[in-house]
């Protein structure tokens, strides 16, 4: 049997990781949702990971959403859905199917950099955005708890003022979104992933993090998930020093 999809069990929680490309990776990646999956595995956490996909993204190939299996450690539950250039204004209309399909007791999301960047969205847009998708997800389960990670400090945020004071911005409008809309059957809480992430220090590019950049948003959502709903253990701090990903996978294919 695989440790990558045990069998199911009644005590087992399902846990849907919903996001961009950050949190989709692309090849030769181990991923945020693989360190996430490893400590909740090493401290005896009984976790499906589901979702419509289970594979990265080419960055091979000028493509976008073309698959790659080329994980840096396969021997994980890959489960998941997150997928390049995704914003909240787009997922917002497909997630209530999603919920319904995998029915996930949690819902860890990390959306909003596209919504930004390619759409131009403002922080009062950015919040209806966000309640909307709220209600969707709910409307599929009413008791689903949901963890919404913060805008990470990407290189143009800190380059470009303006955009960074959006990023800001509209971290501020989460943060009062999920304390708005929290019930007891329903709650919503906020992971800082942004608080430990610096772009210079822990992206390959800018933008999309390196495998110690992989272990902060990794981190953030797994002592939520500890502090807020007695599962787990925090992240083990100090954070080890992980060597990046090997250039060649991630070299364009002639």
């Amino acid at each position: 049997m695989s440790l990558a999809h045990p069998a199911r069990t009644p005590d087992m929680m399902n846990i849907m990781i919903v996001g961009d490309s950050i949190s989709h990776g692309s090849s030769g990646d181990w991923t945020w949702r693989y360190r996430f999956w490893k400590h909740l595995h090493e401290h005896d956490v009984s976790v499906d990971l589901v979702g419509p996909k289970d594979t990265l993204d080419n960055i091979r190939t000028a493509e976008v959403g073309d698959d790659d299996a080329t994980y840096a450690e396969s021997g994980f539950d890959p489960d998941h859905d997150a997928q390049w250039g995704r914003p909240y204004v787009t997922e917002k209309d497909e997630i209530e199917a999603k919920v319904r399909e995998h029915r996930p007791d949690y819902l860890l999301v990390l959306l909003g950099i596209n919504d930004l960047f390619w759409y131009g969205i403002e922080s009062e847009q950015f919040e209806v955005n966000l309640r909307e998708f709220i209600a969707a997800a709910r409307r599929a389960d009413g008791h689903l708890a949901i963890v919404l990670g913060t805008i990470l400090p990407c290189r143009k945020a800190v380059d470009d003022p303006d955009f960074g004071a959006r990023v800001d911005a509209c971290n501020d409008r989460l943060r009062a979104v999920a304390e708005d809309l929290a019930t007891a059957s329903s709650p919503v809480v906020v992971a800082e992933t942004a608080a430990e992430f610096v772009a210079a220090d822990h992206t390959w590019d800018g933008t999309h993090p390196n495998p110690n950049g992989e272990i902060r948003i990794a981190a953030a959502f797994a002592d939520v998930l500890a502090d807020r709903f007695g599962i787990g253990t925090r992240y083990p701090r100090p954070y080890p020093d992980v060597p990046p990903v090997a250039p060649q996978a991630k070299a364009s294919i002639d």
